[in-house]
């Protein structure tokens, strides 16, 4: 069966949050699915179903009609059931409603009494509230006070205004200005759709007494809230209000048939209304039977059920603010009348759980939780497309203790949860996990993380702006962004990643209002994330990555910053930023800073261990991308032998440009050389020369001459990688610079590791590291596998590319830094930015060695540097390096922090 033949984008997100249940059976206050589970359900079509799912008394009034024979359509002859329809709820309603039009929806309703009130004053305009619903038809669209559902149909039509709700003052004040010109002013007693929303006392008599005096249609939207909802026949009677227009539909039906009806006195009705407006299955006798037998249910025994649902609601009403006042900070507030209830929950603030952030401000925690309610706990509610941080909760009148008792069961379980923060809970039914929480754990203070800036002179404001884009790299960032994500097998955490990506869209998580350097120069940033692990960022669609990353680098323009940051993969798939230029802001990869604090960090960690740089061997994982090329040439700056790994699933075109690298690499040694300047590859390149100088093998000159002729060009020179191999064979040596696919054959003869791949998994396993070896980890996610950590005491590896900065920020969980360390690529879109210097930097595959030493001056004046080893959080001392060396029982892992 296709689910999404109907509507396949609300099939969509009915899938992202496990609600497309297929029901096969409704009996009471339950659906059934395929499988036979049953489901309370609390929302009952919005309160069309108000008496549960087949109730017998409805079925019983179908049969007697039926068995009657009645006509079902007789227009313009009289329908002997809507005439009585009609009658009885002319007495039921309160004034002097004696007329009628009975139509299949609210929204048909509602758009009779615009007609109704218009040509009964002679009228254009029509009146409504702002946040108001009041149907999708294009005049009911128009009153209904949401731009978010009239934009795409160019709504609202001319003619119709909104005003605050609850407001008596503005509704005078508009009626002062503009009374003459309004027909009608429409209202819901309790703004439905917009939240359950409750006007304060004396507003519904006030608005009343208000548009009698201007001589405006009080109109009651009572489509929702009429027919016992609120615990009263109509939500009206709460003041003792008359309308004169009064609007019902819903409940009208039974949850069997689609009836509406439009109620209205002799003093609206008018002759123009009467002979011009009709409609086909209006007056029809078949659903206004059902309408009588609904209506005789609410008006049995004294009303007695609606008694109790009054009873019903207040139990449940004082319940969930027990709840509210139970876990304080997670419910904002409970709202309604009578079995008409609306949780609004809190907004998740700056400092929570990024997933937390990421889900409430992309609209949909409460579908979540809905979700959550269904899949776990059985019961069936429904989010407001309207107010995506409040639930709704509107069960048939028919609910009994026990059932109010389960569902408020499960809302303080859910409340727990959030206010402990164990959010894994609350997500694991998505991922195939739909357990009842059993012992919940306390996240809260690994998840309550502040966002930390710099301080501002009293009236001083930041002077310049920049934003940065994020997303999970891997599974470390992913738990260290939501801590009780821990909880989860990797699977579970890829799965996570993977669901996140089904709808992406980029979402501002994190604001840091000022950054201060040490030159004085200030800035304030955004952190925009997009949803998308690493390995979706591989495997998804190109195109749909990179418009998404566009998306985001858009919100950033909005927002006004002036300089965007590409976060881990956020580069990559975009060419080294060359996908996002050109649109109206300056781009950079962050890239340059990487490399120079990567290049930094494993000098430093070769000191500290002790290993002497010049002798030392370096290789480079990755050598074929941006970051990789360019360590590659600074290392060899140092040391004199490097090893280039490429990615052996394409090894041809990695060796290629493999070999265009090692050329790199012999030039940028002979310009060094030239420039006086003989440390590592300049040195084995001055030892070489001088000994084929000195020999005087013809083999020697010619060699020579190559190699001279292939560094400064010429007609047609050989390589001068080619040329370092055969003077190496020559010398019967090993060429300094290998360039292998293999990478465990050529790490395990390097001392000094740039680990710098674009891969999704883990690269480097405890057999691919010397004894003794140090590791700069630059990628992100890493390529060094945790497993290290345990198998290999005798190694260092650090986490490249962190940098101390001049102030202890701290952006929220500070993308797995500690407080006052942030990662390169960040820091080097915070220096342009102090800086003011709003060019594109680090585009590309190739970045200039001028651009690399650009930005360590930039740091130098900022005061951005190199931050200092650290392992699991805690900085690592020369001492105890040096103690490790001596007892042989090595670190590990370390971190730049």
């Amino acid at each position: 069966m296709r689910a999404d033949i109907l509507n396949p984008t609300i099939n969509r997100l009915l899938e992202i949050f496990r609600l497309n249940k297929t029901y096969v059976l409704g009996a009471g206050n339950y659906l059934y699915d395929e499988e036979g589970r049953g489901y309370l359900d609390v929302i009952a079509q919005y309160g069309a179903v108000p008496f549960g799912y087949n109730p017998d008394f409805i079925w019983q009034a179908v049969e007697r009609f039926r068995e009657s024979g009645l006509p079902t359509m007789i227009q313009p002859s009289v329908p002997l059931k809507a005439v009585e329809l009609a009658e009885r709820l002319s007495e039921a309603a309160p004034g002097d409603l004696e007329y009628a039009t009975f139509v299949q929806s609210g929204t048909e309703a509602v758009e009779a009494a615009i007609k109704l009130a218009r040509s009964a004053t002679g009228r254009f305009k029509l009146l409504s509230t702002e946040n108001s619903f009041h149907g999708k038809t294009l005049g009911a669209l128009s009153a209904t006070g949401r731009r978010v559902f009239q934009t795409p149909f160019y709504a609202p039509a001319s003619g119709f205004i909104q005003i605050p709700f609850g407001d008596l003052d503005a509704l005078e004040a508009k009626l002062r200005e503009e009374g003459e010109a309004i027909a009608g002013f429409l209202i819901e007693p309790i703004q439905g759709e917009g939240g359950i929303v409750v006007p304060p006392p004396g507003y519904l008599s006030g608005a009343r007494e208000l548009c009698r005096r201007h001589g405006v249609v009080f109109i009651l939207d009572e489509v929702q809230t009429g027919l016992g909802r609120t615990g009263r026949m109509f939500a009206c009677e709460k003041e003792s209000v008359e309308p004169d227009i009064l609007l019902l539909s819903k409940a009208l039906g039974g949850g069997l048939a689609p009836l509406g009806v439009c109620l209205s006195s002799p003093a609206v009705w008018n002759d123009d209304y009467g002979r011009l407006h009709s409609s086909t299955f209006s007056n029809n006798n078949f659903t206004c039977a059902i309408g009588l037998a609904v209506l005789d249910r609410l008006l049995a025994d004294d009303r007695k059920i609606i008694q109790e649902v009054k009873e019903k609601g207040d139990y449940l009403l004082l319940r969930a603010r027990e709840i509210k006042r139970r876990w304080p900070g997670v419910i904002k507030e409970v709202r309604g009348e009578g079995l008409m209830v609306g949780l609004e929950f809190e907004d998740f603030p700056p400092e929570d759980s990024w997933a937390m952030i990421f889900l409430s401000r992309q609209g949909g925690f409460c579908a979540m939780l809905s979700g959550y309610l269904l899949n776990v706990c059985g019961i069936r509610s429904a989010p407001f497309l309207n107010n995506t941080m409040t639930i709704r909760l509107e069960p048939p009148l028919t609910i009994e203790y026990h059932e109010i008792d389960r569902l408020l069961e499960a809302l303080d379980r859910i409340c727990q949860t959030i206010y402990l923060k164990d959010y894994a809970w609350l997500f694991g039914y998505l991922l195939g996990d739909s357990r009842q929480p059993t012992a919940l754990k306390d996240y809260r203070a690994r998840t309550m993380r502040p966002v930390k800036c710099s301080k501002l002179e009293s009236g001083e404001q930041p002077k310049n702006r920049f934003a940065f884009l994020i997303h999970y790299p891997g599974q470390a960032e992913l738990v260290n962004a939501t801590p009780s994500f821990e909880q989860w097998s990797a699977e579970q955490q890829e799965g996570f990643l993977e669901w996140s990506a089904r709808e992406p869209q980029p979402e501002l998580v994190c604001h840091v209002p000022a950054v201060r350097s040490l030159a004085g120069a200030t800035a304030e940033g955004w952190l925009i994330g997009v949803p998308f692990g690493a390995k979706q960022m591989m495997e998804l669609p190109r195109r749909q990555v990179v418009e998404t990353i566009q998306e985001a680098v858009d919100m950033a323009v909005d927002l006004g910053a002036q300089i965007v940051g590409l976060g881990a993969y956020t580069s990559v798939v975009t060419q080294g930023g060359r996908d996002v230029q050109g649109r109206g802001v300056a781009i950079t990869s962050g890239n340059s800073f990487t490399i120079a604090m990567a290049v930094e960090g494993v000098f430093k960690g070769a000191e500290m261990m002790g290993i002497d740089i010049p002798s030392a061997r370096g290789a480079v994982v990755g050598a074929t991308g941006s970051i990789g090329r360019v360590c590659a040439i600074l290392l060899s700056e140092r040391v004199g032998m490097v090893n280039l790994i490429g990615n052996p699933a394409h090894k041809v075109s990695s060796v290629r440009r493999l070999r265009t690298l090692a050329d790199e690499m012999i030039r940028h040694a002979a310009a060094r050389l030239e420039a006086g300047e003989s440390e590592g590859l300049a040195s084995w390149l001055k030892r070489v020369t001088d000994q084929l100088g000195r020999s005087e093998d013809t083999e020697a000159g010619r060699l020579l001459s190559g190699l001279k002729e292939s560094i400064v060009g010429g007609s047609e020179p050989a390589r001068p990688c080619i040329l370092m191999e055969d003077v190496s064979r020559f010398l019967g040596e090993t060429p300094p610079v290998s360039i292998s696919v293999d990478l465990k054959k050529s790490m395990r003869s390097a001392d000094l590791v740039i680990t710098a791949s674009s891969s999704p998994a883990f690269l480097v396993t405890s057999d691919c590291l010397k004894p003794g070896a140090v590791v700069c980890d630059v990628s992100r996610p890493y390529d060094v596998s945790p497993a290290v950590r345990e198998q290999r005491r005798d190694v260092l590896v650090f986490e490249g590319g962190l940098v101390q900065l001049p102030d202890r920020l701290a952006f929220n969980s500070n993308l797995n830094c500690r407080e006052g360390v942030n990662l390169a690529c960040l820091s080097e879109t915070m220096l342009l930015a102090l800086e003011g210097d709003f060019r594109d930097f680090s585009i590309g595959s190739r970045i200039p060695l001028e651009t690399i030493q650009y930005l360590r001056q930039l740091g130098k004046k900022h005061g951005f540097g190199l931050a200092a080893l650290h392992c699991d959080g805690r900085e690592i001392t020369e001492a105890e390096i040096s103690e490790a060396l001596a007892s042989g029982n090595h670190l590990v892992k370390a971190s730049i922090s």
